[in-house]
């Protein structure tokens, strides 16, 4: 027992428990620490500006949002290029229901993909921007540059979440039509069918509900990566945030981390609604092939 114990006297086989402890109650406080800071965020909303000179809200989620649509346009696009022209190969090489190509690609793009792989996409973008952004901002605080002696976590967060929620479904929205346009053209090259015939059956098998899939799965997947992040941001480090000041490679790990926790939370979300909305309500499900009848 002597030679497997640790300095505190507990035995080297019990060390497992002890990490299995620290990584559930890590976990629990993070969740915890996000949760209160999405109340904070919406208390901003209806507590308006504590101090004149200020930005509005509206102002700051403004400034946000034209960041990420400058950044995330090319990058959602050049994603979608791929997707659109995957989805138009799908029917060449497999030789069927060729005339219906339009609608598999673009009833497959607002239907389950752009959304997603705009998430995602965003998720990997939004946490390298937004973490060290609120990193500095809370080390200014403590140190009372400026003039400030507190940091308004609440109306922070707000400005970025909303900022998100907003770009997430235009984004998405914005894949549809470059993959869609990029499909038409494949199928053009690839199989002969004509603009009339791509478009005819896209619109036909085109359903209101699908858009409003793209727009509430958008908004879902926007909210819970800025979430993640601003709490990342504004998380107090403590001896790390020495380190970080000193070099910022050291944030590349929480980075990394939010980054995953996003992808994690969107893949999630999307099984969510999968299951309970595609499964379990009678207005969705597969539209573009009738079921077998006896």
């Amino acid at each position: 027992m002597t030679a497997g114990a640790n300095a505190t006297g507990t035995p080297a086989w019990l060390a497992p428990i002890g990490w299995i402890g620290r990584g559930a109650s890590g976990i629990l406080g993070h969740l915890g620490a996000t949760a209160v800071l999405m109340l904070s965020a919406a208390a901003a909303l209806v507590r308006g500006r504590a101090d004149e000179d200020e930005p509005t809200l509206f102002a700051a989620t403004t400034h946000e949002l034209s960041w990420m649509l400058g950044a995330g346009i090319p990058l959602v696009g050049l994603v979608h290029v791929a997707m659109g022209s995957f989805l138009s190969m799908q029917a060449y090489f497999g030789s069927t229901f060729v005339d219906g190509t339009g609608a598999v690609v673009g009833v497959g793009l607002l239907r389950n993909l752009a959304s997603i792989m705009t998430g995602l996409t965003l998720a990997g973008l939004l946490p390298g921007r937004i973490v060290p952004e609120l990193r500095r901002a809370r080390r200014r605080a403590a140190a009372g540059a400026d003039g400030t002696r507190g940091l308004d976590a609440g109306r922070l967060a707000a400005a970025r979440m909303l900022a998100a929620v907003a770009a997430t479904p235009l984004l998405s929205l914005w894949g549809c039509v470059v993959g869609t346009l990029v499909g038409w053209k494949s199928s053009e090259a690839l199989m002969g069918l004509s603009t009339e015939m791509y478009f005819m059956m896209l619109v036909r098998m085109l359903w209101f509900r699908d858009v409003v899939g793209v727009m509430v799965k958008g908004v879902a997947f926007g909210l819970a990566t800025a979430l993640l992040a601003c709490a990342e941001g504004l998380r107090d480090p403590g001896p790390q945030a020495e380190a970080e000041a000193d070099d910022p490679a050291a944030l590349l790990s929480p980075i990394v981390r939010t980054a995953c926790l996003a992808m994690a939370a969107i893949l999630l979300l999307n099984m969510t609604w999968f299951l309970f909305v595609y499964h379990a309500v009678p207005i969705y499900g597969p539209s573009l092939l009738q079921p077998p009848t006896p």
